[in-house]
């Protein structure tokens, strides 16, 4: 697999683990080599709170604080807007 996709098989390894999150070029070979839409590589995606929670913070870490805290601001301001919606 990790031929048909063009990586070395730590890297695909990894992805299967979730250790490292794969670009979408990345993605797009994985499904052509699985014979299957990019779009069905997304039917498992967790909306757990506590999933989600760690998949944001995976990708903040690499922020400075500066970006981290204005991004913080938006989710604040985007949850409270998407609570007022609710009926």
């Amino acid at each position: 697999m990790a031929e048909k996709v063009g990586i070395d098989t730590v890297s695909l390894s990894r992805i299967e683990r979730g250790a490292v999150s794969p670009s979408i070029a990345t993605l797009d070979r994985i499904a052509d080599a699985i014979g299957e839409p990019l779009g069905k590589l997304f039917d498992g995606v967790s909306s757990n709170a506590i999933t989600l929670a760690d998949d944001v913070a995976e990708l903040l870490r690499p922020l400075s604080e500066s970006d981290r805290m204005f991004l913080l601001e938006q989710i604040q301001v985007w949850s409270k807007r998407l609570s007022m919606k609710k009926p």
